[in-house]
């Protein structure tokens, strides 16, 4: 979850982020520049605005799709987007799209029909658009509605996702006038909520980043520290029950952690850290004002794994990138990543890193499925 630099810290990052790119120093395979045409598709999401990617990956031999936001400036409006990437045919296709909207995440139901997401609508006249969930079929068929209503117009959600056994789905909920004295965070919590008709249940206090293992019994989350806004990897059980710290046994040099997943066998833990630890640190006149500092997401960083009882950290790629968010194939076998490039995937170690899409646009969440 974003964390906030003063003024002079976030302009900075500002022209890193405009300037970062994935390193060569790790073999990447990029496709060409965009050469994307109309492309009529027979699928039954025909009646959609598709174009062709050229597929560089073929040797791969990847199959499913990916789904993930998007958006594209046109006439100085921001169009916030849904898009879906065909890795068998290159096939794009825009599932929804909104001007002056804006979709922070998305998350699938396990079956691919519907899509939950944390989504702002254009604003009506006179009121201010609120970040809440809303609910859409993965078809386009319908506009999205809102999944529940806010306790107050102040509540926030976001971070949203789905239990593999599509009975939950589990967010990020904060009230925008909540914050401790001394920092500029809002207190952020994670609950939980059975869809559709269940009330959302407390997860955990100050933590953000919720992931569940594929068997649905487990989740793994960021803590915060309230003193310090230093991050550590928590799991516990998918009720909440019993959290457990996942201690590294070799400190990462910064206090920022992000983006944490599952293994496919439950095992160990993938999370992205920045790469240098010197842009990250604060020093003691900002912890002593409480002012925080950029979150991984948000600087040029990189994919790390752990065992889930904790232990010794391996970072797994040198890419240097932001926006890091990754989803498992459906066959375990490779895991795709959003990036601030674009779309890459990479093996369970990190090796044969090969970028899919390349487009800066993309952000929030990415999902593979079959």
């Amino acid at each position: 979850m974003k964390k906030i630099y003063s003024l002079f810290y976030v302009l900075i990052i500002a022209l890193l982020v405009t300037n970062c790119s994935i390193e060569m120093s790790q073999a990447t395979i990029a496709p060409p520049a965009s050469t994307a045409e109309t492309n009529p598709s027979n699928s039954s999401t025909s009646r959609l605005p598709t174009t062709q990617v050229p597929v560089t990956w073929g040797h791969l031999e990847l199959t499913g799709k990916l789904i993930y936001p998007s958006s594209i400036r046109e006439n100085d409006l921001v169009v916030g987007m849904i898009q879906m990437l065909d890795l068998s045919s290159g096939d794009l296709t825009t599932l929804f799209s909104m001007p002056r909207a804006w979709i922070y995440y998305a998350t699938l139901s396990p079956d691919a029909a519907n899509m939950v997401m944390s989504y702002t609508p254009p604003p009506e006249p006179g009121h201010s658009a609120d970040r809440i969930l809303y609910t859409m079929p993965l078809d386009g068929s319908a506009a999205p509605q809102p999944l529940f209503s806010p306790p107050t117009s102040d509540d926030r959600y976001t971070q949203v996702e789905w239990s593999p056994d599509g009975q939950y789905l589990y967010y990020v909920h904060y009230n925008v006038n909540n914050r401790l004295e001394g920092q500029l965070d809002p207190v952020f919590d994670i609950q939980r909520i059975r869809y559709l008709d269940g009330q959302p249940e407390p997860i955990a206090d100050h933590a953000f980043w919720p992931r569940v293992s594929s068997d649905s019994t487990r989740i793994v989350y960021i803590t915060v520290d309230p003193a310090t806004a230093a991050n550590e990897l928590a799991v516990a059980n998918a009720d909440g029950s019993d959290p457990q710290r996942v201690t590294l046994s070799t400190p990462i040099p910064v206090e920022i952690i992000d983006a944490p997943i599952f293994s496919p066998d439950g095992q160990s833990i993938l999370f992205s850290v920045p790469s240098q630890a010197p842009t990250s640190q604060r020093n003691w006149f900002e912890k002593f004002m409480g002012i925080q500092i950029a979150s991984a997401h948000d600087v040029p960083s990189d994919w790390w794994s752990v065992p889930v009882s904790g232990g010794v950290p391996t970072q797994l790629t040198n890419i240097q990138t932001i926006n890091l968010f990754a989803s498992l194939s459906p066959d375990s076998q490779h895991i795709a990543s959003l990036s601030g490039e674009g779309l890459f995937v990479m093996d369970l170690d990190g090796s044969n890193l090969t970028q899919l899409v390349s487009d800066p646009e993309v952000h929030g969440t990415v999902s593979w499925t079959p």
